[in-house]
């Protein structure tokens, strides 16, 4: 016969991830109809945008697009750089066993390799080696018993889980806008070729369910001057605003990727009418993966002292929360011109992407690797080439701890460029220093086993209504739950008969000696 029952419904959600796949795309870039042939390739720049996920049965499907940008000396022509760019599809599966239509999901990407050849003055064959990692969550609701009646004779035991929820992308974007003036060293503009921008600096405070991000953002343009030459300047431009993220009743805490999007500057007038200002307008999305967890208590055991139960059990998981740290790590190197490149007379700008980028998870620690590729553009000491770019990929690792990680989690990491520096050390050499941040979050898949229904077992044998007294000697593992279970008392019984020999609540240890008083009903 089933007894009355106290229940709740509880969300369990498990998280899963895969290594993802890797993607190569190829395809040529055709020099527009308004620019000059490609004499020679100064810069190229690429990235990877992911711009939907589709969760499907047993598989992951993304699709966007690769950005590739050409920045090239002409030939025959009055200006000496042109700039072009593209963007090239990518749609590709990442297999996820357990996955539904329903499933929250997520695809992060990277470029880990690109090779430029010109076919000819006026097309440039690109190939582009991306990695893509998914990771999803699948959440249930399940009807967890916290209680059960029965009268004085039932004794119950309950206890608390912490299942926790990842929401695992909220994206938003913001847009800066501002003008700005041209140093009072720099030439005026008659056009400009190229502009970029970085962030850097980025702060980031959680409070009342919204992350406030600051930061610097570092635009940088380069333009030709009214006489043809060639000339580059740097904005420095304030970044903060605020993204709404989602809260449980528990712990929250979160991860955040913020990025330029896009990037717009046209030349201006400024209070003199002179073109010397810069209309700017930058565009940054931040996204946000959010982790929570609240406290439930469910019931873990019960049996009665005046009739055998039938406890129904079932598995069930949920997701573990194990912490988060935020980090920041500095890796400097040397970078050396190659052979047959000019001299360096002064360094314009430093970028970088970052490569192959890996994480681990042991004991309380996230090991993050990877490869930071640099590029330094400068002038040099050739008039008819003034600028030149000089690459360097820079290893790095770095341990974040992470107190509670173990092997066999999954660790999210959002890695970042901070800041680059350069200083030359001669004409040939410069040393850099880059600085990367980690913000990183370690959680687990967690089972355990909850009941669905207590009944009276009527198959079984009614419990015996007989007194009697044993002494017991604890062994290890023992609980005072179990041996009130198993002599058919209470706890409370067992504490009142034994007030002298148990010191400390309702610990035992292996060898104490308990006097046990069966339960006579």
């Amino acid at each position: 016969m089933p007894l009355e029952a106290a229940t709740q419904r509880i969300t369990l959600t498990g998280r899963g991830w895969d290594g993802g796949v890797q993607m190569l795309t190829e395809g040529d870039m055709i020099v527009p109809d308004v620019n000059p042939d490609i004499y020679q390739i100064l810069k190229t720049g690429e990235r990877i945008v992911i711009d939907s996920v589709r969760p499907e049965q047993g598989r992951i499907c993304f699709s966007g697009r690769i950005e590739v940008s050409v920045l090239y000396y002409g030939k025959k022509t009055e200006h000496p750089v042109s700039f072009m760019k593209t963007d090239f599809p990518v749609e590709d599966c990442i297999e996820a066993p357990g996955v539904t239509p329903e499933t929250d999901a997520d695809v992060t990407a990277e470029i880990i390799h690109t090779d430029y050849r010109l076919a000819n003055d006026r097309k440039i064959n690109v190939k582009a080696v991306a990695s893509a990692k998914a990771a999803w969550t699948n959440s249930r609701e399940e009807e967890v018993m916290t209680g059960v009646g029965g009268g004085e004779y039932m004794q119950t035991k309950t206890g608390e889980i912490t299942p926790g929820t990842v929401s695992e992308k909220t994206a938003e974007e913001f847009t800066v806008r501002d003008e700005l003036s041209l140093p009072s060293d720099r030439p005026d503009m008659a056009e400009i070729v190229e502009a970029s921008a970085d962030i850097c600096r980025r702060e980031i405070r959680f409070s009342q369910s919204q992350a406030q991000i600051r930061g610097e953002i570092r635009l940088n343009i380069i333009y030709i001057d009214p006489d043809g030459g060639l000339e580059t300047a740097e904005f420095t431009l304030p970044l903060s605003f605020s993204v709404d993220v989602p809260s449980s009743e528990g712990e929250n805490y979160y991860i955040v990727s913020v990025r330029p999007a896009e990037i717009k500057a046209e030349i201006a007038s400024d209070d003199r009418g002179e073109p010397r200002a810069v209309d700017a307008e930058i565009t940054v999305t931040a996204a946000v993966k959010s982790f929570g967890d609240s406290v439930k208590t469910v019931l873990q055991d019960a049996y009665s002292l005046s009739s055998p139960l039938k406890i129904e059990r079932e598995e069930g998981e949920y997701i573990e929360l194990c912490g988060k740290n935020r980090a920041q790590a500095s890796f400097r190197d040397t970078i050396s011109l190659e052979e047959g490149q000019p001299d360096m007379l002064q360094t314009v700008k430093a970028w970088g992407s970052l490569r192959n980028t890996e994480s681990s998870v042991s004991e309380d620690t996230v090991t993050v690797e990877g490869t930071a590729d640099i590029k330094l553009m400068y002038i040099a000491k050739d008039d008819e080439r003034p600028l030149n770019v000089v690459e360097k990929s820079v290893p790095f690792s770095h341990a974040v701890e992470i107190i509670g990680a173990r092997e066999g989690m999954i660790a999210d990491v959002v890695t970042e460029i901070e800041d680059i520096s350069v200083s030359l050390m001669s004409e040939r050499e410069a040393e850099i220093r880059l600085t990367l941040s980690f913000d990183a979050a370690v959680c687990g898949n967690k089972k355990f086993d909850f009941i669905r229904s207590v009944s009276e077992d009527e198959a079984a044998d009614e419990v015996k209504s007989a007194s009697g007294a044993v002494i017991y000697t604890v062994r290890d593992g023992d609980s005072l739950w179990e041996i009130a279970k198993k002599y058919n008392t209470t706890i409370d019984d067992i504490l009142s008969v034994n007030s002298a020999n148990i010191e400390n609540g309702d610990m035992v240890y292996p060898g104490q000696r308990l006097l046990i008083l069966k339960k006579f009903v």
